[in-house]
């Protein structure tokens, strides 16, 4: 593959007090009948509680700013929900005729920084978003019990495919890159026919080569023809975020080929330190993944268009 990076879309200016920092996992969504591409993000407060908003970008050139929404899509949730500090998107799906949002439930811990659940809501006629339910769609479990989020959800054929981040560990880490607690984390695949319950495979898609890598982050899969193609950020003790691409035929068993994935850090600038967190859409005909940048999103997000497999 080869991409060829378009330039950094959008980075918060902190004017609304809600978006102080960061442009965190874009999550596109093309609205056909309005000819919009529209991308979903969370920005963090000062206070780092987290949020949704969206900008829409023209589907033809996404680099063309049509729409900044400029306002919060999906608020805090309630004190001592799981979600409570921070509610940032995952992915757009569409279920039995209707419209939905995966996100990230963010809950802050004492002896540890955060616990990461799935929450799931719901896109009304009017674009506003609710939540579906106070609980998360993926909760935790004696096995997993650190964070079930970061999905991405496809509806293949009536039944609906996930892959998502799967942490039980924490680990005190003293590396290069890292002086401090880091969650241990690798991807699981799980199945629903509505979209709450899941059925989940035990197997991890995607294992560690080394001992240098301790993290794999936000997956994103799409279909194309018999073969799904992942998506997928690889963190490391002595190199920052990388993105990292992997095959598979039954979504289950995977080959990594993260040296196929055709693109890397910039040479200087927003994404010169690391590229994380991707999302690809299908547009037309063209084909657009949106990342983010230096670290983890601070530095806003970016899109590169797919120009050769």
């Amino acid at each position: 593959m080869i991409w060829k990076k378009k330039g950094l879309i959008y980075c918060p200016t902190g004017k609304s007090g809600w978006d102080k920092n960061y442009a965190i996992y874009p999550t596109p969504r093309f609205i056909r009948g309005s000819n919009i591409l529209r991308v979903y993000f969370g920005v963090l407060d000062v206070n780092n509680f987290g949020r949704t908003e969206f900008i829409d970008l023209d589907p033809s050139d996404p680099s063309v700013i049509i729409d900044l929404s400029n306002k919060v899509s999906l608020d805090l949730g309630s004190l001592g929900q799981f979600d409570d500090s921070g509610a940032i998107p995952s992915c757009y799906v569409e279920i039995h005729g209707k419209k939905y949002l995966y996100y990230n439930g963010f809950c802050r811990s004492v002896r540890t920084p955060y616990h990461i659940f799935s929450g799931l809501a719901e896109i009304d006629s009017d674009e506003s978003i609710n939540r579906t339910s106070t609980c998360p769609v993926l909760d935790r479990t004696s096995e997993e019990y650190i964070d079930r989020a970061g999905q991405v959800v496809l509806n293949d054929n009536g039944i609906l495919k996930c892959w998502y981040v799967s942490a039980s560990k924490w680990e005190d880490m003293d590396s290069v890159l890292f002086k401090r607690q880091m969650p241990v984390y690798r991807i699981k695949y799980a199945t629903s026919k509505n979209g709450y319950d899941w059925i989940v495979n035990d197997k991890y898609c995607i294992d560690f080569e080394n001992e240098d890598e301790f993290g794999f982050g936000r997956p994103w899969v799409i279909k194309s023809g018999d073969m799904y193609r992942m998506w997928y950020s690889i963190r490391r003790r002595s190199v920052p975020y990388r993105i990292g691409y992997a095959e598979s035929l039954d979504g289950i068993e995977w080959e990594r080929k993260d040296r196929e994935v055709g693109i890397d850090v910039s040479e200087a600038g927003w994404d010169s330190e690391m590229v994380c967190f991707p999302s690809v859409i299908k547009v037309k005909d063209k084909t657009f993944m949106f990342y983010n940048g230096n670290n983890n999103g601070k530095t806003g997000f970016g899109v590169a268009e797919l120009i050769e497999w």
